[in-house]
């Protein structure tokens, strides 16, 4: 099968796509392209398999750094279509993070001086947040009747060098909580009708407050 080579040399972007799981990426005039062998590994298929599904001449010869030889990669378009003709799981995961996850990224405002480590965060808090939220509300549903329901959720991103995340989580918090800073909260309760709040829960607060400032005060004193 005879293929287009393209003799200009292409600085792939190394994505993660799963775990130890790495795409390339190549970002050209016409559009982004990708390592034909890479995505049938994504979708545990073979490169035939893909190019079957694709109109002949499927795919096109690009010289990549750090390369030998010439790499058969496939344009944006033949993605799309090969992703929509392979019915297989891996297709669709593969689609998803594609067009929800690392396309966006990419056209962000930033364009093409959207750096590797900035894209790399960006795609890792995403996918924390994502796996935060679904196990809090696993959790919540597994224990039963409750108030999960008509709840809202606060969601806690962490990030830690070389894409280390902490273990994820999620809280579950009623629709009439509110989450902010001490400093925060000060701001909010001085702004008349800012935040909805009666005269007991002032008094409540008030009183939480002139009694932590006595026990400090008796403290500096003593």
């Amino acid at each position: 099968m005879n293929h287009h080579l393209d003799l200009s040399v292409n600085l792939p972007l190394r994505l993660d796509y799963a775990k130890n799981f790495p795409l390339r990426v190549i970002r050209r005039e016409e559009g982004f392209w990708f390592v034909a062998a890479e995505i049938a590994a994504s979708m545990k298929q073979e490169v035939e398999d893909l190019l079957h599904t694709l109109e002949q001449p499927a795919g096109r010869l690009l010289l990549l750094a750090g390369e030998d030889e010439p790499v058969l990669c496939l344009s944006e378009g033949e993605l799309d279509e090969v992703v929509r003709r392979i019915k297989k799981p891996g297709a669709r995961r593969l689609r998803r993070w594609w067009q929800e996850q690392t396309r966006p990224a990419l056209l962000h405002e930033g364009g093409p001086a959207t750096t590797a480590e900035s894209l790399h965060l960006a795609l890792a808090l995403a996918a924390e947040a994502a796996q935060q939220v679904g196990r809090a509300v696993m959790e919540a549903v597994l224990r039963g009747p409750g108030p999960w329901q008509h709840s809202r959720w606060v969601v806690a991103l962490d990030y830690e060098r070389h894409n280390k995340q902490r273990w994820p989580h999620g809280k579950l918090i009623g629709l009439t909580s509110s989450v902010a800073t001490l400093e925060g909260l000060a701001e909010l309760i001085a702004e008349p009708g800012r935040m909805p709040v009666n005269n007991t829960d002032l008094v409540k607060l008030a009183s939480a407050c002139h009694l932590r400032l006595a026990e400090r005060m008796g403290r500096m004193a003593g």
